[in-house]
């Protein structure tokens, strides 16, 4: 079982090295005419092809595998190249090694892919390789596909917890931010969640409270609308709470630009667990769920320099494909995206993501009493978020000394 798990697991090493000899063989050609540090004008113009196919050929003998296969040119590309070769006096070795490395590359193919664009995802999604520019391209069809089968698509989503000490010693507390910006509806007769609110922690009753940002009398079962920084006029928001999970969501609204909405609600949520692990090797995770098509992904983490000191944090992804609230590491899904520290208080916070979030932010410091400037920031920002996902950032839990 070991060893198949692990063949499973591998990159086909046929295609890596089919791969890497068409590289090899198209740069010893290139630096047989242009010398050893082309240009990609210098091979359009050596060899009299246009700008396009020079500069495909430049990025397959230079630009690394991944990139050598997006740019790999076709059959007509090639022969243009065999054409040139011939005035230019380049040695008949050369392209028969060409043509044996490219053939050999071909039945690789047709072994593990049915056309091109597989092939391109197979080499892009290698997990050590894989890059934002590659996620993206391929994340950004999925987001194109999922708003026409849904209905929607956000410009932005934003998702950020806020930690501060609890007046209970040992504990902490949290503010829950959760907004939709520029959502437009393409079809008719859409509701859609906002965010739904899940707080467990194993072994232990429920000891947490909620509130409202805003002051005034407020009903638990209403959504917290931050309504200063939602559009106008404020959008219809409904909640609904099954046993300990809390779910949001925005009523139907006009299809297309007349009906674009931007939401924000936000609730303090008070003595939500211990600052300290209760057993080694405890794990915690702060973070959201994913369901909205939106082209950016705001996660941002706003941690009291008290709490969890000296952990390392890292960003997780996983597919809620399989399993609901999945925080298995069989679910996590590779992503180039990493957790970013933005420092101490909130001098690097604001985006053009999300309008007006410094002040949004200074009003929650404000509401919860607290000094900014005694908050470490963490943000992972993502393009196209995949969903189903929760986008968590984990770490282990301290142990008190």
């Amino acid at each position: 079982m070991a060893q198949i798990d692990a063949q499973a697991r591998a990159f086909p090493p046929e295609i890596e090295s089919g791969l890497s000899d068409v590289c090899a063989q198209v740069a010893v050609i290139v630096e047989a005419i242009c010398g050893s540090k082309p240009r990609a004008k210098d091979v359009s113009d050596r060899f009299g092809l246009t700008a396009k196919l020079g500069w495909q050929f430049w990025n397959v003998a230079y630009g690394g595998r991944a990139t050598a296969m997006r740019n790999l040119p076709s059959d007509q590309g090639f022969e243009a190249l065999a054409r040139a070769i011939k005035t230019l006096g380049v040695s008949e070795e050369l392209l028969h090694s060409l043509d044996e490395a490219r053939a050999n590359l071909k039945g690789v193919f047709a072994v593990h892919a049915e056309d091109r664009e597989m092939l391109e995802m197979l080499v892009d999604s290698r997990a050590e390789n894989l890059s934002e520019e590659s996620a993206t391209r391929w994340r950004r069809q999925a987001f194109v596909g999922n708003s026409f089968s849904f209905g929607v698509r956000s410009k932005c989503l934003l998702s950020c917890g806020i930690l501060f000490p609890a007046a209970s010693e040992g504990r902490f507390s949290m503010v829950r931010l959760h907004g939709l910006v520029d959502l437009i509806r393409n079809r008719a007769g859409v509701r859609w969640p906002i965010a739904s609110l899940r707080v467990e922690k194993a072994g232990e009753e429920r000891t947490y409270r909620r509130e409202p940002l805003f002051t005034g009398e407020w009903d638990p079962e209403e959504v917290p609308l931050l309504r200063e920084f939602c559009s106008q006029p404020v959008p219809v928001a409904t909640r609904r709470v099954e046993s300990e999970t809390i779910y949001d969501e925005l009523a139907p609204g006009l299809v297309g630009l007349t009906g674009k909405s931007t939401i924000f609600a936000g609730e303090v949520i008070h003595n939500v667990g211990p600052s300290f692990g209760s057993y080694e090797g405890e794990v915690a995770f702060f973070g959201s769920g994913v369901r909205t098509p939106a082209e950016f992904l705001i996660c941002d983490h706003i941690v009291h320099s008290s709490l969890f000191p000296g952990v390392e944090r890292e960003l997780c992804v996983y597919s809620e494909l399989a399993t609901v609230h999945a925080r298995d590491d069989k679910d996590r899904i590779d992503v180039p995206e990493k957790l970013e520290s933005l420092g101490r208080g909130l001098g690097r916070i604001r985006t053009a993501d999300v309008p007006r979030y410094d002040e949004l932010l200074r009003h929650v410091f404000d509401a919860i009493h607290q000094d900014p400037n005694e908050f470490d920031v963490f943000r992972a920002r993502m393009a196209f978020p995949p969903i189903p996902t929760s986008v968590m950032i984990r770490h282990p839990m301290p142990t008190e000394s």
